[in-house]
């Protein structure tokens, strides 16, 4: 049968509709070049905001905090002057009343009555009338909703935001109870994973791995001394040699540091001495010592704080005489015979120096000599104060950014 022939109307509509389909296919498309570039540009508005939430949320903990470090004092203080001081802080930050809690020195969230609590949920909270026994720190969180531009033409009208800061107050040359230890140890480690070669010179591990807080016991690679390589430090350079670095590790000597900062330290080389192992392993046998952190050196003196201000070709260099760029803190946990993880990965003793201990140093990088241990945490903000001269807790209170 033949197909009847379709009218003159009929294709007259067809083809009127074709330019309403087109529109129809251009508006769609257009929705979702619109929605793409509002992703792009609410999100990085969202991200402005969440770094301003971020320094927001800090100041707030490190007023906290600071309150906190007047208690310690035996200046009266109470909850109420830490709520204020946290409020004052994020308002001058244009950040809305966080809520905040409290927390013992190691960040650990504490509950009313001072044990440490699971979550938020159960833990003190600023401002409810009692600072808790043991509370050194504040953690405050900051959450937001940021109102979107071109995002809402596909439907999202709001895009959220959050930060979280820990700061913790305490002696200065410690972030744990002065009673504890956690002095500045008298050796630099690279923010980077170290390893050694078979003449112990030191070899970067490519590509770069930074080192990490960890639940079990770690070797960290003493190779031989010089710029960009584990090494011993004399803060106060003068003959005394291994006598002089003994006495730095049984009587905290290190200045008043910065974070971050050029410091122009003398590398007392690599000191595989008894004396040096036996300091180290008698004094801080399981307890946390502060080591500085670098991620540059320079032989010429740098023109300010940041890692870029050495002087153009003077990074690096030869020779023991050097500035060290440090950046960051690590609070790490020497091994000993109390620690069961230490004791059943091998290790019980925190130091490894003097001898040649590749069997329990050598997990792969050739080190014949290393610190046993863990990473707790680090501390890349804020200042460590001067050692005490006497390993004893008698020392200034400050307030330290830990998270």
């Amino acid at each position: 049968m033949t197909k009847p022939a379709r009218s003159n109307a009929s294709r007259r509509a067809d083809s009127r509709s074709e330019p309403g389909q087109i529109l129809v296919i251009v508006a769609a498309s257009m929705l979702v070049i619109i929605g793409a570039v509002g992703l792009v540009i609410d999100g990085g508005y969202a991200w402005g905001r969440q770094r301003q939430a971020q320094n927001g949320v800090d100041s707030a903990a490190e007023a906290g905090a600071v309150v906190l470090a007047q208690r310690l004092a035996s200046v009266a203080r109470s909850d109420a002057d830490v709520a204020a001081a946290v409020a004052a802080a994020a308002a001058s930050n244009d950040l809305d009343k966080p809520p905040a809690y409290y927390t013992d020195v190691y960040g650990n969230l504490l509950a009313p009555d001072g044990s440490v609590a699971g979550s938020t949920a159960t833990a003190a909270t600023v401002g409810a009338g009692l600072v808790p026994v043991g509370a050194q720190g504040v953690e405050v969180h900051g959450a937001a909703q940021v109102n979107t531009f071109l995002a809402r033409a596909i439907g999202i009208e709001q895009l959220g935001i959050s930060a979280t800061a820990t700061a913790v107050a305490g002696y200065l040359e410690s972030v744990c109870p002065a009673a504890s230890g956690c002095d500045v140890l008298p050796v630099t480690v690279p923010i980077t994973v170290l390893g050694c070669d078979g003449q112990n010179d030191p070899q970067p591990i490519i590509p770069p791995t930074y080192w990490v807080p960890t639940g079990e016991p770690i070797t960290v690679p003493l190779c031989k001394a010089g710029p960009g390589n584990v090494g011993w430090l004399d803060w106060t350079p003068t003959a005394g040699g291994v006598s002089e670095l003994v006495q730095s590790i049984l009587y905290p000597d290190n200045p008043e540091i910065r974070i971050p900062s050029w410091q122009y330290i003398t590398a007392t080389g690599n000191v595989n001495s008894a004396e040096v192992e036996d300091a180290i392993n008698s004094i801080y046998s399981g307890k946390v010592v502060k080591i500085p952190q670098f991620d540059s050196t320079c032989d010429a003196a740098p023109t300010g704080p940041g890692v870029n201000d050495c002087p153009a070709g003077h990074v690096g260099g030869n020779g023991q005489q050097q500035w060290y760029h440090l950046p960051q803190f690590a609070a790490f946990q020497l091994c000993g015979p109390d620690i069961p993880e230490c004791v059943a990965a091998g290790y019980t003793q925190g130091a490894y120096i003097n001898g040649n201990f590749s069997a329990i140093c050598d997990t792969g990088n050739g080190a014949t000599s290393c610190l046993a241990g863990r990473f707790v945490y680090f501390i890349d903000k804020g200042t460590v104060g001067p050692g005490s001269g006497a390993a004893t807790p008698t020392n200034v209170i400050g307030v330290q950014l830990i998270h």
